[in-house]
């Protein structure tokens, strides 16, 4: 097997989160697409949304999202695994998590701001995804910050860790990536983003579609429609994912 180098994951990260164009309404992001070009990605999209099936389309921008990310990143998941449980940079005295469920090809990427979660968000997650229809091979649930401690991390706590998901999300390549939470979508975003102007939408950034939503702590607390907006985020995931409608009619 080849050695893990961790210089050139820095370097990765350092070229992923470079800074490409200031001005667009998400800021810096962290994936190798400029933001020129998400836009570009999402252009495409919805033009073909009438002339291919939704699931024909997510296949092929998985197609194209592995054939470019395959010549760039020479790592791999077990690689990044390892340095990322052997991590003391925040010195929390605490073991850093890993991804839960399918670490491999997953269609989804779930993330969570910790592991720090009660049995009852985690029920209510599970339940959530699976009457949308999904099972968990095709989801891989995954954290910004890995270390289980149950207070707000730092900020600094936050830019330590999140190199780690930026560059896990390349490495898995997912269909689609759902965020709970708003400090999961602030970070992939690099702006602090309000959950209820982003939700019920898909929002493209770099190579990949994201469905951003509550986090399943603050469903449990709050009354009213949030639980079901919930659940329609998570059934829009779903229906983005798998959908085998048929193509629309333009005439």
């Amino acid at each position: 097997m080849e050695e893990f180098n961790e210089l050139e994951l820095q370097k990765l990260i350092d070229f992923a989160l470079s800074n490409t164009d200031s001005s667009h309404p998400f800021g810096n992001s962290g994936t190798y697409l400029g933001l020129a070009e998400t836009d570009i990605l999402s252009l495409v999209y919805s033009r073909l949304e009438n002339k291919m099936a939704i699931s024909q389309m997510t296949e092929l921008f998985h197609d194209i999202r592995n054939d470019i990310l395959s010549r760039k990143i020479s790592t791999n998941v077990r690689d990044l695994h390892t340095i990322t449980k052997n991590c003391d940079k925040c010195k929390l005295n605490s073991t850093p998590e890993l991804p839960k469920w399918n670490v491999k090809d997953p269609d989804v990427v779930i993330i969570l701001e910790s592991p720090s979660v009660s049995p009852e968000a985690i029920t209510l997650m599970i339940d959530a995804f699976k009457s949308a229809g999904f099972n968990s091979d095709q989801l891989c649930l995954t954290y910004v910050n890995r270390c289980p401690i149950r207070r707000k991390f730092e900020n600094q706590e936050v830019t330590n860790c999140s190199p780690y998901l930026h560059l896990e999300l390349q490495l898995l390549n997912p269909k689609l990536i759902i965020c709970l939470g708003g400090l999961p979508s602030s970070v992939l975003f690099g702006t602090q983003i309000k959950i209820k102007d982003v939700r019920s939408s898909i929002t493209w950034l770099g190579y990949w579609p994201i469905v951003s939503t509550y986090s399943p702590m603050y469903v449990l607390k709050s009354g009213g429609n949030i639980p079901n907006q919930f659940c329609a985020d998570i059934k829009q995931a779903y229906d983005f994912v798998a959908s085998k409608s048929k193509v629309k009619n333009d005439n």
